[in-house]
This record gives C-alpha cells, sequence and structure tokens, in this order.
C-alpha cells in the first residue's frame, strides 16, 4: 500500500500481521535504492504474508497522522509496528540488501526482546530509549551470531546521532575490519570515518584506507549505494585535508564507478537512482557540466518529479549559467512539497543571490517559510535548516 497509514494499520488489525513500513522521501538516494533493488527483489517474496506492507511519503501532508508519531531522523527508516497498539518494535535507519532485510524481518518475527539482546535494543530503540538501545545493542554486540553487524551498525550510528565523534571513531575503528561484507560493514564505515574526521581522531587514516578499500571493491555484497557513500566521505576527508587535488583525482573514480552501475540499470528508475551522487562527483571532480544530459533525460523520463530540475538549477548555478539556472529551479519550485520547499527554495534563493535580484532573493525565502508555516512535520536538520532562512531573510535589506 502507499501513502494510507489508517487502511494499512486496519488491514494489519484485521489480518493479526505486523505492519511493516517504508518510510522514505523522493529526494532521498537510499530510498530510491532501495525501493528499485531491494523493496522489488523476489528473495522478500516468503515474508509477503508475515507482514501488511506501506511505503510512506514523509513529505506528503497526508502523512502527517504517520510522521507525527513515527518521525524519521533520517531517511530511508524502515519501522515494524504492532497494529494493536500501534507501538514500534523495529525502526531501522538506513538501508539493507534483500538477504540483510530477510534476516532482519526475520528477527523481529522469531525472537523475544525479553531474551535477545538485538531484539530488545531495536524496540528500545523504536521507543525512543536511547541510552537503553545503547546498552542492548553493546550486549548483542558481545554475542557472536548473525544479528551483531546490525547491532555494531546500530551503536556506531547512535554514538554518531548524540555526536559522540571520538566514541563513534573508536568503535568503528574497533570493530569494522572484522564485520563480514555487507551495509552493516559500509555504513560502520562511512559513519566512523564521518566522525574521525569531525574528531580529528587518530583513526582517520586507518579508516579511510579500509574506506577505500571497500568503495572500489565490486563484492556484490556490497550495494552499488553504499559504496558511493564510501567514496563521497573519502572525497569529503580529502578535502578537509587541503588535498583538493586527491579530491578531484578521487571524485573521477567515483564518477566512473557511478556511470558504471548507471549503464546496468535496467530501468530509468534504476538508472536515475545514481543522478544525486553523480552529480556531487561532477561537482567535485570540477566538471558539473557532465551532469546536465542525464538530468535532463531524468526530467523528460519523470516530468512530475521536483529532483531532477533542481538538480539541473544546482549543476548550471555551479557553471554561473544563472539564467539557465533561474528556470530549472523555477520548475522544481512548482513541483516540490512538503519539507524539500526548503532546500529547492533556498537554491532559489542562492541563484537570484548570484544573479544580484535581492527582490527575488526575498520572495523564495519568504515562500521557503511560508511553505513550512504549519502542520509540516520536520525533523532537527530541518528546523534548523528554516531557522538559518529565517535568519537570512531578516538580514536581507529592505
Amino acid at each position: 500500500m502507499h501513502d494510507d497509514y489508517p487502511r494499512a494499520l486496519a488491514e494489519a488489525k484485521r489480518t493479526g500481521r505486523l505492519l511493516f513500513v517504508d518510510a522514505w522521501a523522493p529526494w532521498c538516494h537510499s530510498c530510491q535504492s532501495m525501493r528499485a533493488f531491494v523493496l522489488t527483489d523476489p528473495a522478500l517474496a516468503p515474508l509477503a504474508n508475515d507482514f501488511v506492507w506501506l511505503a510512506v511519503d514523509t513529505e506528503k501532508d497526508e502523512n502527517v497522522a504517520f510522521t507525527r508519531g513515527h518521525g524519521n531522523r533520517v531517511w530511508p527508516t524502515l519501522w515494524v509496528i504492532d497494529p494493536k497498539d500501534e507501538s514500534a518494535v523495529l525502526r531501522w535507519e538506513g538501508t539493507a540488501t534483500a538477504p540483510e532485510l530477510v534476516e532482519l524481518l526475520s528477527s523481529v518475527r522469531t525472537k523475544d526482546p525479553s531474551r535477545d539482546a538485538f531484539a530488545r535494543a531495536n524496540v528500545l530503540a523504536a521507543r525512543g530509549d536511547g541510552a537503553g538501545a545503547e546498552h542492548a545493542y553493546r550486549a548483542a554486540m558481545a554475542v557472536q551470531g548473525s544479528d551483531r553487524p546490525r547491532a555494531v551498525e546500530a551503536y556506531v550510528a547512535l554514538l554518531a546521532a548524540r555526536k559522540d565523534h571520538a566514541a563513534c571513531a573508536d568503535a568503528a575503528s574497533a570493530e569494522a575490519e572484522a564485520l563480514p561484507p555487507g551495509t552493516s560493514r559500509a555504513a560502520v564505515v562511512a559513519t566512523g570515518l564521518s566522525c574521525a574526521r569531525d574528531a580529528n581522531h587518530r583513526a582517520t587514516d586507518a579508516l579511510a584506507a579500509l574506506a577505500e578499500r571497500i568503495a572500489r571493491d565490486p563484492d556484490a555484497r556490497t550495494a552499488a549505494d553504499d559504496r558511493s557513500a564510501l567514496f563521497e566521505e573519502l572525497v569529503e576527508t580529502k578535502r578537509a585535508r587541503g588535498d583538493d587535488a586527491g579530491a578531484k583525482e578521487l571524485a573521477r573514480s567515483w564518477a566512473a564507478f557511478l556511470e558504471a552501475e548507471a549503464a546496468r540499470a535496467t530501468s530509468n528508475e534504476a538508472r536515475a537512482v545514481f543522478d544525486p551522487h553523480r552529480l556531487s562527483a561532477y561537482v567535485a571532480a570540477g566538471d558539473p557540466a557532465r551532469a546536465i544530459p542525464m538530468l535532463r533525460a531524468s526530467e523528460r523520463d519523470f516530468p512530475n518529479d521536483y529532483n531532477p530540475p533542481a538538480r539541473l538549477a544546482r549543476a548550471y548555478l555551479e557553471l554561473r549559467q544563472l539564467e539557465e539556472a533561474r528556470a530549472a529551479i523555477g520548475r522544481a519550485a512548482a513541483r516540490v512539497y512538503g519539507p524539500r520547499s526548503l532546500r529547492v527554495l533556498a537554491l532559489a534563493a542562492d541563484i537570484a543571490k548570484a544573479r544580484g535580484d535581492a527582490a527575488e532573493e526575498r520572495h523564495a525565502l519568504e515562500q521557503a517559510l511560508a511553505r513550512t508555516a504549519s502542520g509540516v512535520v520536520m525533523n532537527e536538520g530541518q528546523q534548523k535548516l528554516r531557522a538559518s532562512l529565517e535568519e537570512r531573510l531578516a538580514r536581507l535589506p529592505r
């Protein structure tokens, strides 16, 4: 089912099944990767009748009733909800391959949280008990078994979420090398490298070396989207160290990898999964013009999607083709909805500023704030972005 939580909940209650919810957003490349490559995978077929399946676009107004009670901190977030009382028994923040998702959802059905540390940690995390979840994930990490990599992944993510960057880097560097190939290892390394960079941690070099090894390894157990995220962290690490030449060289490798993955895609939807990271790689390599043909194609293929024209606008702004950027962001602004309006209209303001049009910059910021004035559920990052746009508007001369 799509964007109908009341109907899905009623069906779960009627059938006595747990409710699985993919809480996603159209701008989220990892969400799109899950939708294109994982949630349609035949490997999930054995679980088809064990859950009621719902996809929720967290940006849509009609989903506010769900997002108020089950808000995302990151995208995607995969929820499992007990229909008896609408309590969450799983809130998995991030992605998984199809086999990993089968194992994760099977554990929800078969493991008793009163006896199993991983199951208990998932319930505590889903209900917002960060301290309890952290303790339970550490207990699960002490048990050798199939759940251990996911316990490490969740534990490192909790440390990063509370901004304990040194502890996050310590945990990632201690655990990552021994984890088996797959989503958890890639996520631990990417999160740990980000933490190490922020903390100027001694583990930065070792985590960067492991990140590059995984990013360049074609092992099918690690999704292309996860490998791309590692390239992104590596480019950011080189930039942070002032190695601009090294960052550009690595970005060219990143772009080549993504181009090969996009060429293998069997549908327009699967190809477009790689658009945002391809744009980032081209910009990092100093060649944003390479993004223009792919983004034009995506806008033709998905005429109602605000993402292709918004990304085109960013590419044109990088190229200082300001009239083309203005036209593209206008198309995106006409299509965007929900909290993403903040970023799209902030980009419109940036383009107006580059053009020297203070009145249009002010109008874009006013529109961003008006569209998110009330009734829109935003996470902490989105609230901070909105506050920054309010401050920016207040600084503009009248």
